[in-house]
């Protein structure tokens, strides 16, 4: 018996080596991951260390809309928002600029300042703003503090489109030199001159009834500077205010109390500060005088009508100087 049972020594002994073995293996990964190694061999962040996270080196634009997408030109300029990212800056550099798709229309560069990132902004156009009739591609550009520029990626580029239809041109057309000669004007007392500064009735050229190509010259041209005050010259009610590219430019018509009515034309952009069926008071300011339309220079085209405003065919123009002169005093 002594001999089979010492040959079992050699065998428990390699057993308890081995479980002890399992055993240092099961306590050093019990309790969850191990503490990575204080240097190398994992790859990663080393324990305890603040991971940061990359800054995105230029802005980048998230949207950008117009609406209306389609709008008449003299008209209000559409509204326009947008936004723009940049992780970790609050603010960037941003303008934009309305350049003609199709060679039409006229470039509009339009500076914002500094925006803020990650909100939605409108453009807020700067006064007197008028865009040119055409096609455009809008574009939103950004720099940020780092000299980055703006982003665009393919769901919002920062571009959009706008199309801008030329303003229809106003039924008042001038009258073909076969017109018969206007009556003789009608001189009535009471009223305020319509010019509102220092003024003159100009030369031969000016006056009513002077050659004109194509037709004659319907009213009385008072030259003053830009910007001097246009006024009613009695109590009426406002026809019509409207834009003549090639002709008037900028006008409105009244239509008095005595029946007459006065045609002003060349009024400086936007500055017509009254509408259509608004009644008006004597002195009451209608625009500025300048020189849009057909205009040399500025200064007020001014008529006479009676029988209304080119109304039908008894509508006339008259010789405005003498009513003109006894507005003035002269």
């Amino acid at each position: 018996m002594a001999g089979p049972r010492q040959s079992l020594l050699p065998t428990c002994a390699l057993v308890a080596t081995v479980a002890g073995a399992l055993a240092s293996s099961a306590d050093a990964s019990a309790g969850g991951a191990q503490v990575p190694p204080t240097h190398g061999g994992s790859g990663g962040a080393e324990y305890g260390q603040v991971v940061l996270s990359a800054r995105d080196p230029r802005p980048v634009a998230q949207s950008l809309r117009v609406r209306p997408g389609s709008v008449t030109e003299g008209t209000t300029p559409p509204r326009i928002t947008f936004r723009i990212e940049q992780q970790g800056v609050l603010t960037v550099r941003a303008r934009l600029v309305l350049w003609p798709a199709r060679g039409t229309g006229q470039v509009l560069r339009v500076g914002l300042g500094r925006v803020r990132t990650g909100r939605t902004i409108t453009v807020r156009w700067p006064r007197g703003t008028r865009l040119v009739a055409g096609r455009y591609t809008v574009r939103l550009h950004a720099t940020g503090p780092g000299g980055g520029t703006l982003l665009r990626r393919a769901r919002a580029s920062g571009r959009a489109s706008l199309v801008v239809r030329a303003a229809p041109r106003p039924a008042a057309t001038p009258t073909p030199a076969a017109t018969p000669t206007p009556s003789a004007p009608l001189v009535r007392a009471g009223g305020v001159f319509p010019v509102q500064g220092p003024w003159s009735f100009g030369g031969d050229g000016a006056r009513f009834g002077a050659a004109r190509d194509g037709h004659v010259h319907q009213g009385q041209d008072i030259v003053a500077a830009r910007g001097v005050p246009v006024v009613a010259p009695t109590a009426g009610t406002v026809r019509a205010v409207d834009y003549q590219r090639d002709g008037a430019g900028w006008y409105a018509v009244i239509d008095a109390v005595d029946g007459r009515s006065f045609f002003f034309a060349h009024c400086r952009a936007q500055t017509v500060v009254v509408r259509a069926g608004q009644p008006v008071t004597p002195g009451q300011r209608v625009c500025d005088v300048g020189n849009t339309g057909a205009s040399s220079g500025p200064h007020l085209h001014f008529e006479i009508w009676t029988g209304g405003w080119r109304v039908d065919a008894r509508s006339t123009p008259v010789d405005p100087l003498p009513q003109l002169r006894a507005w003035a005093g002269r």
